[in-house]
C-alpha cells in the first residue's frame, strides 16, 4: 500500500475557518495516487471521535486515526467551552433570583403564621387578663366578688347592702348602684339610693345621691356615666366631676343600657301591663333618638350587652337570651334566639374573646323544681356551661361586668 503525507500547512488554514466543521477529504493530498488510499479511508465511514463522546453534533470526516481525536476534540470544544462560559453568569444570576424569591415567599408565609398566632395569643391574653366582677349578697352583707377567667373568687368590695347594676370607667374606677344606710343606733335603715365609685384599690366614695333602685349604669369613652332611672324613665348623664344633667327622658321602664363602638347609647325600655310594647331605643350623643328594634309583648327585657364583634344580646326575664345584628336591615324582629338559661337572663357581659357571661336570677316559685341562681358562660358558637353556683359559694349574684382592657 502507498503511503500517505499529511500536508499539515493548507489543513491548519482550513481547521481554524471551519471551527467545528472536520476538513473535506479535498484537504488530503496522497503521494502516490488518490486511488491507493481509498481503501483505507472508505474502511472508517463512522468517526472515532463520534464513538468516543467527544461533544461534535456534525458527522465524521475520514481522518488518519492519529490526528483525528486531538483536533476534532479541540475543535468542537472550543465553541462549547464559549458557549458554556458565557452561560455560566447567567445561570448564577437566575439561580440567585430564584433563591431569592423563594426566600421571600417563605418569609411572607412565616410573617403570615407569626401575625395570625399572634393575634390569637394576644386575644387568648387579653380575655385572661380580665377580670369579672359580680354584685350580690354574701354571710357578710352586700358585697362585690372578683372571679378570674378561670374560676377563682375573692372579694373586691365589702360593707354594702344590696349593690345592683354596675360599670367601668377607662380609668378602672367601677360604679355601682346601691342603697345607703343610715345608723340610727338599732343597727341601721335603708335610705335613699346613690351611685357609689369603688376606685382599683378598693375605696368608696359616694358619687351621685338621690337616685332610684334599680337604676342600670353605662359609661361612654370620654368618661361620662349614664345611669336610666327605672321608676322615673328619664336617663342621666354625669361628668366625671359628678355634675348632672338630663339626657333623655320620656321613657317608660329602662331596664338596660349599653354602648356600641361607634358611642351610640342602646336602651331596652319595658312595657307597661298591656297597653305599651317594649322596644330598644338608639341614642346618639346628642339625645337625637330612633327605634332599633319593637319588642314581642310578652318579652321582659332585664339587659343589654355588645360583643367584640358589634352583635347585641338582650337578657329576658323568661331566660332566653336574643341577638340581633345592628348592620342588618331593621325588622319588626330583627333577632335570633342565642341561647337561654334554665331561670331567668338578668345581667349580661361580654368578654374581649367574645364570650357571654349570664346571670340565671334562679326562679323561686312554688310551680315545679326551683331553679339555681348561678353564673352561665356561652361560647360564641353558643354552646353553655355554669362558671359560677351561688349556693355552693353561700352568696347570691345580682350583676356582672368586665373591666375594660386599656388600648
Amino acid at each position: 500500500m502507498s503511503s500517505l503525507r499529511f500536508d499539515t500547512e493548507r489543513f491548519t488554514s482550513s481547521a481554524r475557518a471551519a471551527s467545528c466543521d472536520r476538513p473535506d477529504v479535498s484537504e488530503l493530498t496522497a503521494i502516490g495516487g488518490v486511488a491507493d488510499s481509498q481503501p483505507v479511508l472508505a474502511n472508517r465511514n463512522k468517526s472515532a471521535v463520534s464513538d468516543r463522546g467527544y461533544g461534535c453534533s456534525q458527522p465524521s470526516r475520514n481522518f488518519p486515526r492519529n490526528l483525528l481525536p486531538a483536533l476534532t476534540h479541540y475543535l468542537c470544544e472550543r465553541p462549547n467551552n464559549q458557549q458554556n462560559k458565557n452561560r455560566g453568569p447567567i445561570m448564577k444570576t437566575k439561580l440567585t433570583e430564584t433563591k431569592f424569591k423563594s426566600a421571600i415567599s417563605s418569609a411572607r408565609q412565616l410573617f403570615s403564621k407569626v401575625a395570625y398566632f399572634g393575634a390569637v395569643i394576644l386575644i387568648c391574653s387579653g380575655a385572661s387578663a380580665q377580670n369579672l366582677f359580680v354584685s350580690g349578697r354574701g354571710a357578710g352583707g352586700g358585697e362585690i366578688s372578683k372571679f378570674t377567667w378561670d374560676g377563682r373568687q375573692s372579694i373586691f368590695a365589702s360593707g354594702l347592702y344590696k349593690p345592683g347594676d354596675m360599670a367601668f370607667d377607662g380609668g378602672g374606677n367601677l360604679f355601682v348602684v346601691d342603697y345607703v344606710i343610715l345608723d340610727n343606733g338599732a343597727g341601721g335603715v335603708r335610705s335613699d339610693a346613690a351611685i357609689f365609685k369603688i376606685t382599683p384599690n378598693g375605696t368608696i366614695t359616694i358619687f351621685a345621691s338621690r337616685v332610684s333602685y334599680p337604676s342600670y349604669l353605662a359609661v361612654d369613652k370620654a368618661g361620662n356615666l349614664f345611669a336610666a332611672d327605672y321608676d322615673q324613665g328619664i336617663i342621666y348623664r354625669y361628668k366625671p366631676n359628678g355634675l348632672r344633667a338630663t339626657f333623655a327622658s320620656g321613657l317608660y321602664h329602662p331596664v338596660g343600657m349599653a354602648f356600641d363602638s361607634a358611642g351610640n347609647l342602646f336602651v331596652a325600655d319595658n312595657r307597661i301591663g298591656n297597653v305599651y310594647e317594649g322596644h330598644i331605643y338608639q341614642y346618639k350623643s346628642d339625645g337625637s333618638r330612633t327605634t332599633f328594634a319593637v319588642l314581642d309583648p310578652s318579652d321582659r327585657p332585664a339587659d343589654l350587652a355588645f360583643n367584640s364583634l358589634g352583635n347585641l344580646f338582650m337578657a329576658d326575664l323568661g331566660g332566653n337570651i336574643y341577638k340581633y345584628n345592628p348592620s342588618g336591615v331593621l325588622r319588626r324582629y330583627p333577632r335570633t334566639t342565642f341561647g337561654s338559661v334554665p331561670g331567668s337572663a338578668q345581667s349580661l357581659a361580654c368578654d374581649s374573646a367574645g364570650n357571654l357571661f349570664v346571670v340565671d336570677a334562679g326562679d323561686t316559685s312554688d310551680i315545679g323544681p326551683s331553679t339555681p341562681n348561678a353564673i352561665y358562660k356561652f361560647t360564641q358558637q353558643g354552646g353553655r356551661s355554669m362558671f359560677a353556683f351561688a349556693d355552693a359559694l353561700d352568696e347570691s349574684f345580682t350583676s356582672l361586668i368586665f373591666q375594660q382592657i386599656p388600648l
